[in-house]
């Protein structure tokens, strides 16, 4: 996710370790079956799923688990999605809530007594029938129905879209047991699985849909359209509604990239920095790995949200702003959508490459007039100052990355998860020399791709450097490097 304040200040200013595979795409993946529907009178999206679950661990699993996000916006709740500083902003009608109620579970067509806990009742625990074994599969099937709550959130309905993000039952990562995904307001709080995907939605006929996969047919009747989609190799499915949108669409090769929109002026432009970001990200990494890929203006209190194929750019930003928020959105394509990772544990592994990215897109793309040496140093004196008020305010500044919980603010997750990992990419880069940094990056992209990596897989990577960096790395996640 872009906040909106990180390289914007400079715009201002200027104006558990895994083996790595290869890039190639997991075969044997689980699936998803949604069937959906979107009754705007209600504001709910009722939902048929099948699942076929697929056990890539080495244990026997006795019951499944899924992380029901949609419950975070319920009354309630004991992790509030929105900050107290943004609520005014997010609720601009008010405070208003939603739900996720699951009503009913089938494990291979028969009903079973599924329980919903956790720590915040965010977790769907289906009891199997038989054990499933390594390298078996079952098969799921379970009714939903979501509520939305009237917010500018990842979730969400307003007057001229509805985001639906995070909105269907998905199955937790097995981490030591399923890993449980408390709904923090702090950061991404998100951990998945690449999956394969076959999506379809009911809703009335005005509403154009953005979607994370690519369309496969539509079929209209009365005044309801049907439309379906599909997505492989996807750790999510994102879809945007909106009656007011209209569309832009450039080919590059036989890919598709997407600009939504209902308030823009100059919407060609939003088009081209999408476009280049694509271009640019796939010769720096490696090929963007999907058919379409969708820019979405749409209600956000943030400055942008990333799904796999698709992001979420708020309608409230400048011109200029609104240009970085696409390139960071994008970047993620490839940190954290090809390159997954622990994005509660380890935030600073997707963002913090995710926003260098963005330096590596302005130093590729001059005609933006931003410069990688004005970004940098932007970046180390934003840092300073956070570790001086910090000082000053708690008589000591902990600069370490960590959990999304234990952030004290906004402020010091930025600092830690955006900034200074910028910092230690870029002075790794001026270390190892330019040719050495790019090739291992590639590898990095390439080894990591549709895998969940650690801190350890990074170090790993860049140890081919033949540079001692394990060190040089450590120093910096756990906070004991002096910048």
């Amino acid at each position: 996710m872009k906040r909106t304040g990180i390289f914007l200040l400079v715009l201002i200013t200027i104006f558990s370790s895994i083996t790595l595979f290869s890039c190639d795409k997991r075969e044997n993946l689980t699936s998803y079956n949604l069937d959906l529907t979107y009754v705007e009178e209600e504001h709910n999206l009722y939902g048929k799923m099948e699942v076929n679950v697929v056990n890539s661990e080495e244990v026997v699993f006795t019951e499944l688990k899924f992380n029901t996000f949609g419950n975070a916006f319920r009354e309630g709740a004991k992790y509030q999605p929105v900050l107290p500083q943004y609520i005014a902003k997010a609720y601009p009608n008010g405070i208003s809530y939603g739900k996720m109620s699951i009503d009913s579970v089938k494990v291979e067509g028969e009903k079973v007594d599924f329980y919903i806990g956790g720590e915040d009742l965010n977790l769907l625990t289906v009891p199997l029938k038989n054990e499933l074994f390594p390298n078996e599969s079952v098969k799921v099937e379970m009714e939903f129905c979501l509520s939305l709550a009237n917010v500018y959130a990842r979730t969400g309905y307003y007057d001229n879209t509805v985001n639906l993000g995070n909105f269907y039952p998905v199955l937790a990562v097995y981490d030591n047991g399923f890993y449980e995904c408390n709904y923090y307001a702090i950061g991404d709080p998100f951990y998945t699985e690449v999956a394969n995907y076959t999506v379809s939605i009911t809703a009335p006929t005005e509403y154009l849909v953005a979607s994370s996969g690519k369309l496969t047919k539509t079929k209209t009747e009365r005044d309801l359209t049907k439309s379906s989609y599909e997505l492989k190799n996807a750790r999510d499915f994102c879809l945007v509604l909106s009656k007011d949108y209209e569309v832009l669409t450039e080919k590059i090769g036989d890919k598709e990239v997407n600009y939504y929109y209902y308030d823009d002026k100059s919407p060609k432009t939003k088009l081209e920095t999408a476009v280049k970001a694509i271009k640019t990200f796939s010769n720096l990494f490696i090929e963007y790995p999907y058919q379409t890929f969708s820019v979405c203006q749409t209600k956000f209190f943030e400055g942008g949200m990333e799904y796999p194929g698709l992001v979420y750019i708020s309608d409230n930003l400048d011109e200029q702003s609104f240009n970085e928020v696409i390139v960071h959105e994008t970047a993620h394509q490839w940190w954290y959508g090809l390159v997954g990772n622990n994005q509660i544990e380890y935030g600073y592994l997707d963002e913090g490459l995710t926003e260098y990215s963005v330096v590596l897109f302005y130093e590729q793309n001059s005609e933006y007039g931003i410069k990688r040496e004005t970004l940098i140093n932007i970046c180390e004196q934003n840092y300073q100052t956070y570790c001086t008020v910090y000082d000053k305010l708690f008589n000591k500044v902990d600069t370490s990355m960590r959990h999304l919980k234990e952030y004290k603010s906004e402020y010091e997750y930025v600092n830690l998860s955006y900034i200074k990992p910028t910092i230690m990419f870029d002075r790794l880069r001026c270390d190892i020399g330019d040719k050495k940094f790019f090739n291992l990056l590639k590898e990095y992209a390439k080894d990591g791709s549709y895998k969940i990596v650690t801190p350890s897989n990074l170090i790993s990577s860049f140890s081919k450097s033949g540079i001692e960096v394990e060190g040089y790395f450590n120093s910096f996640i756990n906070g004991k490097v002096i910048l």
